[in-house]
């Protein structure tokens, strides 16, 4: 081994001795509170305690926040031990602590961190105090002027509603493509007795396997105005198909919109390239799980629907669609969310930025951060985000969910029989 890695593995050990011994301050904190829950000053001391331990992170140098934050986490978890939990649940909570305290030391604190960051002005101007004092100023008044300059114009020249709106568009237009498109193919590949079924889902899934960023960089080369794909071919097509009558020359594919163009210098064309890319990448995603569940009806459920009189469209809308939707619409979600949050695609077709009036979301808040250095007021535009995918999925779920008959309450209770006194009881078959 190299004398040189010796530093390197030192630390190493020494982040995982401190790992360890906050898993094993969580468990203690965690049996300590399920042996003392039901005492009367329980509450009382953990209200002093939390107090306690906030005066003593500002009085060692730590930020208001995070001496509220210190002050506020032991009496939120008194509150559950006493009033939610009391004390059960002991074996599984024991079984489930290690978990919880990895999840919270690789996901809860760099989220509850960044979170703090959104209150505060952390630029390149203040970053330099930041890293030598730990502290950066508040962002205005109570550290809200991050939030309220997410939804104004900002140096990309952009304003968030049109962002906002562009991104909107962006996830319909993918995600009705790829749903449509999947199902289209799953349902030619589902038909029975079909040769080279195996060649035909190997070659359609192949956008799926590739590497995007090489199938992006490859589509941006077929879009080149001069010498790309696309552009040829509709300079060849156009001319093959066209027709000349009375000296006027007449080429039906610009009818519908296909001519060559600019396709990076063009806002709206750029976004329909973007949009192209993304839809080749995400129909094997919707195929694959339409073809897997289009395979797990029961044939005899057609069999008995066209014994029935049911036509083609009829099974379709009365059967493929109804046991399809439990597994299209948790796949229609995930790819909605894959989809706003795509980065990789609208930046790599913008050449990392370069052509503007293709921006969503998510490649505005890169640029914020890392094109202008905006790291405080990029921390809070990531929560608005968050915040925008929490209100569309819930409005997505409250769309597609269906009432369940058990859910329904009957509006008057039945009045239960005793049937040991009506005639004919069986009373050798009664329960003791």
């Amino acid at each position: 081994m190299n004398l040189s890695m010796m530093p390197a593995i030192l630390e190493l050990l020494k982040l995982g001795t401190i790992l360890l011994l906050l898993l094993g301050a969580a468990f203690g904190y965690m049996l300590i509170n399920y042996k003392v829950w039901s005492y009367k000053l329980y509450l009382p001391i953990k209200i002093l305690f939390g107090f306690s331990l906030g005066v003593f992170f500002k009085a060692a140098g730590a930020s208001w926040m995070t001496a509220a934050f210190a002050t506020v986490l032991p009496i939120l978890i008194a509150l559950y031990f006493k009033y939610r939990l009391k004390g059960r649940y002991v074996a599984a909570s024991y079984f489930l602590a290690p978990a919880a305290v990895g999840i919270a030391l690789l996901f809860l604190y760099p989220l509850l961190y960044e979170f703090y960051l959104s209150f505060h002005d952390l630029s390149l101007k203040t970053f330099a105090d930041w890293i030598q004092k730990g502290e950066a100023p508040l962002a205005g008044t109570f550290g809200l002027d991050n939030y309220f300059e997410v939804f104004r114009d900002r140096a990309t020249g952009q304003s968030f509603v049109v962002v906002l709106g562009r991104t909107i568009l962006w996830t319909l237009v993918n995600v009705v493509f790829h749903v449509g498109l999947g199902l289209g193919l799953a349902l030619c590949l589902n038909t029975p007795g079909m040769r080279g079924m195996g060649l035909y889902r190997t070659i359609l899934t192949l956008p799926w396997v590739i590497p995007q960023v090489i199938a992006v960089l490859v589509w941006r080369s077929d879009f080149n105005e001069s010498v790309g794909f696309i552009n040829q071919f509709i300079n060849v097509t156009n001319q093959l198909i066209s027709f000349e009558i009375a000296g006027k020359l007449y080429e039906p594919l610009t009818w519908i919109g296909f001519t060559t163009r600019s396709w990076f210098t063009d806002p709206s064309a750029l976004f329909a390239a973007a949009c192209i890319v993304n839809i080749w990448l995400g129909i094997p995603f919707m195929m694959i799980n339409s073809l897997g569940a289009l395979q797990s009806i029961p044939k005899s459920v057609y069999e008995a629907a066209e014994i029935d009189g049911a036509g083609t469209l009829s099974r379709f809308r009365h059967i493929t669609m109804p046991l399809l939707k439990p597994v299209l619409v948790p796949a229609s979600l995930l790819g909605a969310i894959w989809t706003f949050n795509n980065l990789n695609v609208i930046y790599l077709m913008t050449d990392g930025g370069r052509y503007e009036g293709a921006d969503i979301l998510v490649t505005d808040l890169f640029k914020q951060s890392f094109t202008y250095y905006r790291y405080g007021f990029a921390a809070a535009y990531s929560f608005v985000i968050f915040a925008i995918l929490c209100i569309l999925t819930w409005l997505q779920l409250k769309m597609t969910s269906d009432k369940k008959p058990e859910d329904a309450k009957p509006r008057t209770k039945l009045k239960e029989k005793d049937d040991s006194l009506v005639p004919g009881t069986n009373f050798s078959s009664s329960r003791v």
